[in-house]
């Protein structure tokens, strides 16, 4: 029977989970200081059939695999210490619109039903929302938050976009309500939701959703709520928002003028 120890980024290194969770430093320190060594006989060093398998959690890529594999390898563990399947890849940028993967939040996205879908939740250790504000053990909510807008786009993408082939379209969201039941933390985690159609009956002018979404972890609630959301024509949103602006800069000056 192996031992299983979940990895987790360095970013989150105010994580204390339990002795089989490590950062991925905390581990290289624990593989390089002889803790795993078949002869040591510590309790994280697993039998000798079975093994250690590392199973990621969040914030883990392959610059980080290969920093651990490399400390497996020089201490002649490589037989030993094996890495997980690590699960499912991040979806593409065609269905989340973001220009860097470290910012993609979603893997595997997948529809399950006739207006359902899920994904698993996938933190890169550099994704935009860690870099400036990351403290104790827990992922921000704002991950959260966007977790949900990156699903109802992919909602779109996925189960809507080829109806209209020929229509380029802007995905606007035009409310959103979260309820959080707990902490996110970098461990694997899932999100859900159920779209429920508006208005289809305008392609050309604008399509309405509504999406209710559940993000849990290991079977418990973290986070749910509410999402409303539009898709217009490009050209349309674009003289919408030209319009807006010059309104917006009209206003400013006149204040600035009073």
């Amino acid at each position: 029977m192996s031992t299983h120890v979940m990895v987790v980024a360095d970013r989150f290194s105010g994580f204390a989970g339990p002795g089989v969770v490590r950062t991925v430093s905390a581990l290289a320190a624990d593989i390089g200081a002889g803790l795993y060594d078949t002869e040591n006989g510590a309790p994280e060093s697993g039998d000798a059939d079975g093994g250690v398998r590392l199973h990621e959690g969040q914030g883990v890529g392959r610059f980080e695999r290969a920093y651990l594999q490399a400390a497996i390898d020089r201490r002649g563990l490589a037989g030993r210490i094996r890495f997980a399947d690590p699960g499912l890849e991040p979806v593409g940028r065609d269905i989340v619109h973001k220009r860097s993967a470290d910012n993609v939040l979603l893997a595997g996205l997948r529809r399950t039903g006739d207006r359902t879908y899920t994904a698993g939740i996938r933190v890169h250790g550099d994704n935009e929302l860690l870099l400036d504000h990351q403290t104790g053990e827990h992922v921000q909510g704002m991950v959260i938050v966007e977790a949900a807008r990156q699903l109802f786009l992919g909602v779109f993408e996925h189960g809507y976009r080829d109806r209209w082939p020929l229509t380029s379209f802007y995905i606007v969201w035009n409310s959103v309500r979260l309820d959080f039941a707990g902490f996110l933390f970098p461990l694997p985690a899932q999100i859900s939701g159920t779209v429920r159609e508006i208005s289809l009956e305008r392609p050309g002018q604008q399509l309405e959703f509504a999406l209710h979404t559940e993000l849990s972890q290991g079977g418990r609630p973290v986070a749910a709520g509410e999402i409303g959301f539009s898709a217009l024509p490009t050209d349309r949103i674009a003289a919408i928002e030209r319009r807006k602006a010059a309104r917006a800069v009209s206003g400013v000056l006149a204040t600035v003028a009073a």
